[in-house]
């Protein structure tokens, strides 16, 4: 059993590789790649991470970056801030 503010290990891992897959598509220029890793890590933080601040500001850093496309620089900033969120 996981305490209410504690990430699953699985959850961290994906939510991790999805953040730095978006990042890196987002410095590339690759603007559809970066929005399907943002979207889908959205959608499992929305759907993995339990209620409360940490995956508030998930959600919000994905549809930040989101927002920020297509200044890839702008966008991968925000994935990757949104990764140290997943393990702080």
């Amino acid at each position: 059993m996981t305490d209410a503010d504690e990430v699953p290990h699985d959850v961290r891992a994906s939510l991790e590789q999805l953040l730095v897959a978006a990042s890196t598509a987002a410095t590339e220029g690759d603007e559809p790649t970066a929005r399907a890793a943002l979207d889908t890590a959205e959608t499992v933080a929305t759907n993995k991470l339990p209620a409360g601040e940490r995956r508030d500001r998930v959600r919000w850093g994905c549809g930040a970056a989101l927002d920020a496309l297509p200044n890839g620089d702008l966008a991968a900033a925000y994935a990757t801030a949104t990764a140290e969120a997943v393990t702080e």
